[in-house]
């Protein structure tokens, strides 16, 4: 396994069967609550994985605003309002099916001043540096840059990052987002993040333009940013 190459990394997890169990996700979510920054949020970000689905439920059940990212982010977001969904439509609301039933899909523009002061994300691996060995698609790293240029999260903003720990190194590019907290099914535990949320900018030369074509939200901060440098002040971010 060679020490930066993240396949490599990936393929060992994989191998391994040490990836966190959709199963142990009642115990992962039970363990978030105990965690201040969860306590004190009232807005969080959590991806659609399965094993983060009592995650999302327990959101909405603790009175938090939930915003989910659509699947392959192509329509943007999709916010969920505690108290606004019957609990036995929970399971099916927060999840990608759902979502659009459910949720209000926001505008790019919508996203401003969401205050989301929790970002909550799946890993393979997450060391003691907070950095999170992830799917290879990228996903949850460019929803928390949208996020950010988009005006969406909230000072001080904290990531928790699910998965188990690794006592090496794991490889990062500059563009990775980095856990404050590791959740696994023993409890929580902090790691020595050295990233903050001003620190997350959208590194467009890495994404190709078909990739930008296709997700919303990106797009349009393209575009709203092709504006400015030209001269231009708004854009329709529907």
């Amino acid at each position: 396994m060679r020490p930066g190459d993240k396949e490599s990394w990936r393929r060992h997890y994989d191998a391994g069967g040490a990836v966190l169990s959709p199963a142990t996700g009642g115990r992962l979510a039970q363990n978030l609550r105990g965690l201040e920054a969860y306590r004190l949020s009232e807005g969080v970000f959590v991806s659609p994985a399965p094993l983060l689905k009592q995650v999302r439920i327990n959101a909405l059940v603790d009175g938090k605003s939930l915003l989910m990212p659509a699947p392959g982010m192509h329509d943007g977001f999709y916010l969920f309002s505690p108290y606004s969904i019957a609990f036995p439509r929970l399971a099916q609301a927060v999840t990608p099916k759902g979502m659009p039933r459910y949720g209000r899909r926001l505008t790019t523009g919508q996203l401003a001043g969401l205050e989301l002061s929790l970002l909550i994300g799946e890993a393979l691996a997450v060391d003691r540096r907070g950095v999170m060995l992830g799917d290879g698609k990228g996903f949850f790293d460019l929803a928390a840059a949208i996020l950010a240029a988009a005006g969406a999260l909230a000072s001080g903003v904290a990531v928790v990052g699910a998965g188990p720990a690794v006592d090496r190194d794991l490889p990062a590019d500059p563009w990775d987002v980095r856990a404050d907290y590791r959740l696994d099914a023993a409890g929580v535990t902090s790691c020595r993040a050295d990233s903050a949320a001003a620190a997350w900018p959208i590194f467009w030369e890495q994404l190709p333009p078909v990739r930008i074509r296709r997700i919303t939200p990106l797009w349009q901060l393209k575009e709203k940013s092709n504006l400015c440098h030209s001269g231009g002040s708004d854009i329709n971010a529907d």
